[in-house]
């Protein structure tokens, strides 16, 4: 094999398993390890956390003071360890003998092999990472971070045609020797490889070789793009797809930062032989050791959730449903923060029928806003956008829309010029002090009273620069035809089982986050919408559900809407609890008076959601009043010094598909996914297969980043953000130099529960066992374990948990299971006996 074919077939080998990165802008929840769903979870977060250097479970310290507190059931615990007992021991009389035996013996059930670095003898020639980790990331991240730049730098990339490896090559010889320890071993190997005339892959092959046999050089490559994971994940991102770069990339190739890190790793460890000629690299990961007992721990863990869980809904349904007046309906995200929303919203008072969809209402869409620089993904990462909507301004020949241009412009300048004059080395003292001084009295109001500056100043800029009304091209030419704009009304409405008894209003809701100084924002918005607000698809949706055109075809498949019935978009800011009506000047003046007593319905329970999520924001002090509650989390989304504008999807451990019914009778305390699913006007199966995956995939990506990122926030997570910063506008690192961060920051799992998903769907049994077999990713997740799955009988109720490749009763799977009496409240849902330690209440 020539060298450029074994150095392509070591990179094939790892691509596929470096950490899926995306630049800040267009960050999307993703299942970290989606490149080891081919395994089982078990072998999977095994070999990973060898790689990542992280713990792939919480530790045993953790889950022993969970079962002291009861989150574990000790039950539970017991026959988790009485299925999976060594051979070897002793098996114990009981379930509690065996918790008793595993508490005292320390290596009971240390029966996992640890994972080696590098297989072979290779691992001989690796220093501790912890002894190189440091000078190697202060000589690299400013090369990289430099190279990648997308406009932090004032000056433009000399090399940006040359490629990466030309720019090393010319920081390595510009760069003095003074300071810089191991500065001679680096040149004087760059050196030796120019006077031979090696080709870039004869290089990369000869420093692969010098270490590691031909059998592990596949294994070495990939562990040495591993020490700066983040950088060599964000090089094959904008390598491979360029278009989602902020600007533009750099002639890009992973060959050429692995060559980069092969020279310097190789040249720093010759000089760390010289100093610590006898610090060895362990053979063995020590993440992966003692993995057999903390299996066991986070199987009773989840159990014991799951248990609870279904404990509640078996005793739910066989309760009578209560009686309603329903006054409107609303189409809402299945986004478990609507959980607590729906919930008020069908309360006494409100009397509104939800149900829960795909927050992009299935369109297949990027949206390039008014004025904005860039079109946003509006889809789910796993669909892939068909086409560009633009927003435009009603009328573009107006005042409104030219002064709003005109004032575009010149604020993009201004700022520009202030950023760049604020680094020269002469002016950028006197504008820093400048700017400092005349921002001096903004900042601290915007300190002291965060909500009521950000409306004094849309206030002010709506009476100096008021933004133009505008509209949805979806008609022009690359919008949707009119048989797929019927297709995609349709679809929602069949999906979530609205096809009949249309009320007079049907709100459709959106939802996003607002946030301040917060470059993790995209983490909080629609992941349905790739993170970005849905604004736009609420929009668009009840845009086309009012046309009469859309009406008639739908008339004609089946699906009767009344003339008097309006959809109306709004959107629902969750971090804010604000609800906005989108379009008003759609709306028929005869029917505005009814619309705005709508939005004022759902504006008064978006105050009672903040009380119920100011509960756990602030559990020591929560305030008294929803309207308390309301202005506390105002402030909480526009205080600039607060890292936690909400907690997201923390503790969501659930995805429930099925009619409205199966949980109306549940408190489910905002842990569930809600997709609503009828299985009566589903002869086929195929409304099941449109509701399970355009949602699961999206849950369980979601619950998977939580999930790894709060077992181990160094290893898989983003670490606190409070030393994190921005570089080169495509990630964040910590402090100025390090690897760029992956997965979430601390300030945003700290209340979550590290589970793997419970998804549950009322449907027949081989509905269910047909679309799993059908689809290569879901069968992976299910067979190989990376969620749970379970069904509810849509005429008994009866619920049945998968299990050794069928469908069994649940309290058959699980016989310790609790049975909850009528008013008991299941602890998993029970905010006075959270368990799960985290900051809730203060900045820092």
């Amino acid at each position: 094999m020539s060298h450029a074919a074994a150095v392509e077939s070591w990179l094939a080998y790892s691509r596929p398993l470096l950490p899926i990165q995306n630049p800040l802008w267009a960050f999307v929840h993703n299942n970290i390890l989606l490149q080891w769903e081919d395994r089982p979870f078990r072998r999977a977060v095994r070999e990973a956390a060898a790689l990542y250097r992280a713990r792939p479970y919480e530790s045993e310290r953790f889950f022993r003071r969970q079962l002291r507190r009861g989150r574990v059931e000790r039950a539970t615990l017991g026959e988790v360890l009485l299925a999976r007992w060594p051979a070897e021991r002793e098996r114990p009389r009981d379930a509690e003998e065996a918790v008793v035996r595993f508490l005292a013996e320390p290596d009971l059930g240390d029966d996992v092999p640890p994972e080696r670095l590098v297989p072979g003898p290779s691992a001989e020639h690796l220093l501790r990472y912890s002894v190189r980790d440091r000078p190697l990331q202060d000589w690299l991240v400013p090369i990289i971070a430099s190279y990648l730049d997308q406009g932090l730098a004032p000056w433009p990339n000399p090399f940006a045609s040359e490629g990466l490896w030309a720019f090393f090559v010319a920081s390595v010889e510009s760069t003095p020797t003074f300071g810089f320890e191991w500065a001679p071993e680096l040149k004087a190997r760059l050196r030796r490889h120019r006077e031979r005339g090696l080709g870039l892959e004869e290089l990369i092959h000869e420093e692969v070789r010098s270490v590691a046999s031909a059998d592990d050089a596949a294994s070495y490559v990939l562990q040495t793009l591993f020490v700066l994971k983040g950088w060599s994940g964000m090089v094959w991102k904008l390598e491979s797809e360029p278009q989602v770069a902020p600007a533009e990339v750099p002639h890009l190739e992973l060959k050429e930062w692995l060559a980069v890190m092969l020279v310097s790793m190789h040249a720093l460890d010759e000089a760390l032989r010289r100093d610590h000629p006898h610090h060895r690299a362990p053979v063995y990961s020590r993440n992966t050791i003692g993995l057999g007992r903390l299996e066991r721990w986070q199987e009773a863990y989840e159990r014991s959730f799951g248990a609870q869980l279904l404990a509640t809904l078996e005793r739910d349904l066989a309760r009578p449903l209560p009686r309603r007046e329903i006054a409107a309906q609303a189409l809402l995200c299945m986004d478990d923060r609507e959980e607590s929303m729906r919930r008020v919203l069908e309360g006494p008072g409100y009397d509104i029928e939800t149900y829960g969809v795909v927050g992009f209402f299935n369109f297949d869409m990027n949206f390039h806003a008014l004025g904005a620089g860039r079109a946003s993904r509006q889809c789910p990462p796993v669909v892939e956008p068909s086409r560009t909507i633009r927003e435009l301004p009603v009328d573009e020949g107006g005042q409104d829309w030219a002064r709003s241009r005109t004032a575009d412009k010149l604020g993009a300048s201004l700022a520009l010029a202030l950023y760049l004059q604020s680094r020269t080395l002469v002016r950028g003292f006197f504008v820093s002090l400048l700017a400092g001084l005349l921002s001096f009295l903004p900042l601290v109001f915007k300190l002291l009273l965060p909500s009521r500056v950000h409306v004094w100043r849309r206030r002010l800029q709506w009476m100096v620069l008021p933004r133009p009304a505008t509209r949805i091209e979806i008609d022009a030419a690359g919008g949707y035809s009119p048989e797929e704009q019927a297709q995609i009304v349709r679809s929602i409405l069949r999906t979530g089982g609205l096809v009949r008894d249309f009320r007079s209003l049907v709100a459709v809701v959106g939802h996003g986050s607002t946030t301040n100084n917060n470059p993790l924002r995209q983490a909080y918005g629609c992941g349905a919408c790739s993170g970005n607000p849905g604004k736009p698809n609420a929009r668009s949706y009840a845009l086309l559900a009012n046309r009469p055109a859309v009406r008639a075809r739908l008339r004609e498949l089946g699906i009767e809407i009344p003339d008097a019935t309006l959809f109306v978009p709004f959107f629902h800011d969750t971090t804010l609890d604000e609800i906005e009506l989108l379009d008003r000047a759609l709306v028929p003046p005869e029917r505005l008076e009814e619309v705005l007593a709508l939005a004022e319905r759902l504006q008064r329970a978006a105050k009672v959601n903040a009380a119920e999520r100011c509960l756990r924001l602030l559990p020591r002090q929560a305030p008294r009043s929803p309207e308390a509650a309301y202005e506390h989390v105002q402030d909480r989304g526009h205080d600039l010094a607060q890292p936690r504008p909400e907690y997201g999807h923390n503790r969501v451990a659930a995805c429930i598909v099925g009619r409205r019914s199966c949980t109306l009778r549940s408190f489910l305390d905002r842990r569930s996914f809600l997709v609503s699913y009828d299985p009566t006007i589903d002869p086929d199966g195929s409304v099941l297969r449109d509701a399970v995956l355009g949602t699961v995939p999206v849950a369980v990506n979601i619950a998977m980043d939580y999930y790894f990122s709060r077992v181990d926030n160094d290893g898989f997570g983003a670490s606190s953000k409070l030393p994190l910063n921005v570089v080169s506008l495509l990630g964040v690192i910590t402090g100025s130099k390090s690897d760029l961060r992956i997965g979430l920051a601390r300030q945003q799992i700290e209340l979550h529960e590290p589970m793997r998903i419970l998804v549950l769907m009322e449907a027949p049994a081989e509905r269910i066992r047909a679309l799993v077999e059908g689809h290569g990713r879901l069968k992976r997740l299910v067979h190989g374990e990376w969620m749970r799955l379970g069904k509810i009988d849509p005429e008994s109720g009866a619920i049945e948990l998968w299990s050794e490749g069928e469908f069994r009763p649940w309290r058959a799977v699980w016989p310790e299971a609790p049975i909850l009496r009528d008013a008991e409240l299941a602890p998993v849902f029970d905010r006075h006996r959270d368990h799960v330690v985290g900051v809730a209440g203060g900045r820092a």
